[in-house]
């Protein structure tokens, strides 16, 4: 999925594509992009024994430490902390 796909299945430019999707989804494609992976991801986490960086490519980032340091933003741990305090304490974040 790409930018330039998206705006041609709309038939409208790149830079409309941008101000259309932000307007209805407060955030540009690429960071829904990387939003909608990683939560992707946390869910592998819960429901799966991949490993971590299986997980990485599966869900579509290029590299681990790219994953694990966005995942670390996004929800303020590691994907290993993560599924080590889901599996202790069995909640989610």
């Amino acid at each position: 999925m790409t930018l330039e796909g998206i705006a041609r299945a709309g038939s409208v430019s790149k830079s409309t594509c941008c101000k259309v999707f932000h307007k209805y989804s407060s955030q540009s494609p690429l960071n829904y992009l990387i939003e909608f992976r990683l939560r992707k991801g946390m869910e592998l986490l819960r429901s799966t024994d991949m490993t971590v960086t299986e997980i990485c490519y599966d869900v579509g980032f290029s590299s681990p430490s790219y994953f694990s340091e966005s995942f670390r933003r996004s929800f303020g741990c590691t994907p290993l902390g993560y599924r080590k305090t889901r599996n202790t304490k069995g909640e989610s974040l």
